[in-house]
């Protein structure tokens, strides 16, 4: 994505979650296309979870956009058939409640309730290509980069040397996650409680 500046759509079929595979193949199905490719964006702070589920181990990164340019850029690619929103996540009970919307265009914006916690944003395409990318991918909508907190730090130097000198990503924007070990919170526990080091 960052050498080539395209935002490439993945397969599901490759996913974990087997309720989210079937219901993306039920409206792949539904609207006659070949193929149902996705991408998918969390919208809230990093958690254990995500690192785990999504980049686990010393290569795991975190790419984080601002929304509004990357819902434009999405909105841009309408007529080549993206279509994006917020995954809406649901109780099997809301079948029995009346509650589940029924409507075919939700479907790939459905998720288990026991996912909710991912607050996902979600973007999909229909065809009958096996390949689907924007092109021309704007690095200026890129936040921060965040490398996983297992990454050793020799190696976090020279990611970040490389996406700064080689990618143009301002180095301020690439950090080491601290979701192991934050520095500052140790620090105020150890102020506040007297066991200064």
């Amino acid at each position: 994505m960052l050498t080539k500046k395209h935002l490439v759509f993945s397969n599901p079929k490759f996913w974990e979650d087997e309720n989210d595979k079937e219901l993306l193949e039920i409206y792949r199905k539904k609207k006659n296309a070949n193929t149902l490719l996705a991408l998918c964006f969390l919208r809230d702070d990093e958690t254990i979870h995500h690192w785990k589920a999504f980049a686990d181990g010393i290569n795991g990164c975190c790419i984080e956009f601002n929304k509004a340019k990357l819902t434009k850029l999405f909105s841009d690619h309408k007529k080549s058939g993206v279509r994006f929103g917020s995954v809406v996540y649901q109780k099997i009970k809301s079948f029995e409640d009346g509650a589940i919307d029924d409507s075919e265009d939700m479907i790939p914006f459905k998720k288990r309730w026991p996912y909710r916690f991912e607050k996902e944003f979600r973007a999909i395409w229909c065809g009958d290509e096996d390949y689907f990318a924007i092109p021309n991918l704007d690095l200026s909508m890129i936040t921060r980069i965040t490398i996983s907190q297992v990454t050793p730090k020799h190696r976090f130097s020279t990611i970040r040397d490389y996406l700064r000198d080689s990618i143009g990503i301002p180095a301020e924007k690439i950090n080491p996650s601290t979701i192991y070990r934050n520095e500052k919170w140790i620090r105020e526990f150890r102020r506040k409680f007297g066991n200064n080091p």
